[in-house]
């Protein structure tokens, strides 16, 4: 039934905010998860930038379900390494994300792919076979970088990794061996691990790189036990049948701004997080999977990727919002208007940094321009909440609560409540300069208006 102004009264608004409140009252820290937050099961599949923390969009979508229970369904244009997808499936909802980057799509449809535990077993102990059985030193795979960023011993092993995977059938369970490989290439390249960029590592640390095939082994049988894990929680609410999930699950390999066609699926809620500025100076989500991706199988993905996605380790991020300044100033003189928030941050900012004003009006502009498109794929009376973190350009703090607020208020949407809360365990480059204030997030909570 679409919904309708009688059939979603305000009432439910003024509730939301309520219970909100009082969650804050009791606990100041509430959201912030201290002692309640452990990635577990789907969540641990892999290590990716800047993760939400599982349990906080858990309890999101159960209180933004307990005021409207028609919400079966949600959306995630920022989808990342699927936070959000592995909260949908426990609760038995279908859902729909996308994303920039190959890498995202790869973890969420190893978490959203059949759980058929004993036919994995037997092919984790096949897999095994193959790669003890290959004595070849051949290093088959070529793409830049490769000598700058693996030694030669760890080249061999990679290799034999990939070649005993791509010998697997069942693409589902290549994908599962894909992702464990991902994670094995991010430990043993010579990129340091204490950032998300790729600098490489002194000279003596990387003679001493671990060996990937026992890397490898040891994430894999890690991944295993989360999958059981998985699979407990899941037929335990119900939420599987013969092994596979009861959620309907579309995943698509695409930019925000690319253009919506104009009889979408519409979603019940949006939940998401979306980058906080321009990924080169906040969290290179590029950068840090363009490795990983140069071993995988990319023809694995049910989305086909584009080559020049992985033509440098700035590809990606180059793709995401705010990654081209061309026009930058230009582009963004309508928001001035649009966004009082912007504006008195724009002008601070043109005092201190020309470059940096051009990555704020650049990520805004393209943020505002994907609005139109996110919002297309939300129902009418449909509640978002965004996870946001207010990042520093040239020393002058950028409101994206507010500016987003007043942004999406343009658009006819409602705001409905913002959560502040402190970070405790997420990733984030909290010693970079530019994100010296990515310590805390805010939630903003938000409700689209009705259909005409």
């Amino acid at each position: 039934m679409q919904r309708t102004k009688e059939t979603l009264p305000y009432q439910q608004i003024s509730d939301i905010s309520l219970h909100l409140d009082s969650l804050v009252s009791l606990d100041k820290q509430y959201w912030a998860f201290k002692g309640r937050s452990r990635r577990n099961h789907c969540h641990a599949f892999i290590s990716y930038p800047a993760m939400m923390v599982p349990e906080m969009q858990g309890e999101l979508i159960d209180i933004l379900k307990r005021q409207d229970p028609s919400i079966n369904s949600i959306f995630d244009p920022f989808v990342g390494s699927g936070t959000t997808l592995g909260e949908a499936l426990i609760r038995g909802f279908d859902f729909f994300g996308t994303d920039i980057n190959p890498l995202a799509i790869l973890s969420c449809e190893v978490k959203a792919s059949p759980l058929f535990i004993d036919a994995l077993k037997i092919k984790i102990n096949d897999l095994k076979h193959s790669i003890q059985s290959d004595n070849s030193t051949e290093v088959d795979i070529s793409f830049f970088g490769l000598n700058k960023w693996f030694i030669p011993r760890v080249q061999i092993g990679l290799c034999k990794l990939r070649r005993a995977i791509k010998q697997e059938r069942q693409p589902w369970a290549r994908r599962f061996f894909w992702l464990v490989l991902c994670d094995t290439v991010r430990k043993t390249c010579n990129s340091r691990s204490s950032t998300y960029k790729l600098h490489i590592k002194q000279e003596e640390i990387i003679e001493n790189v671990s060996n990937p095939i026992e890397v490898f082994l040891k994430k894999l049988d890690k991944n295993l036990s989360f999958r059981v894990e998985q699979k407990q929680i899941h037929e335990k609410n119900g939420s599987l049948k013969s092994g596979r999930f009861i959620s309907k699950v579309d995943l698509k390999l695409q930019d925000v701004n690319q253009p919506v066609a104009s009889n979408v699926k519409q979603y019940d809620l949006m939940i998401t997080s979306p980058p906080y500025g321009d990924n080169s100076t906040t969290v290179p989500y590029g950068q840090y999977s363009y490795l990983p991706l140069q071993w995988i199988d990319t023809e694995d993905l049910r989305a086909i990727v584009p080559k020049n996605l992985l033509k440098n380790s700035s590809s990606i991020d180059s793709a995401g919002l705010g990654g081209s300044r061309k026009d930058a100033l230009k582009k963004a003189e309508y928001l001035l208007s649009l966004s009082p928030s912007f504006k008195e941050t724009y002008n601070n900012i043109s005092t201190k940094t020309k470059d940096g004003l051009k990555r704020l009006s650049s990520f805004i502009a393209d943020l505002d321009s994907s609005l139109p498109n996110i919002l297309s794929y939300l129902k009418g009376g449909g509640y978002m909440a965004w996870t946001l973190g207010n990042r520093n350009i040239g020393g002058v703090e950028v409101p994206l609560n507010k500016i987003l607020r007043e942004l999406l208020e343009a658009k006819e949407c409602e705001f409905i409540y913002e959560i502040n809360r402190d970070i405790l365990g997420k990733r984030m480059p909290a010693r970079n300069n530019a994100s010296k204030t990515m310590t805390k997030e805010t939630v903003l909570v938000m409700r689209k208006c009705q259909n005409e």
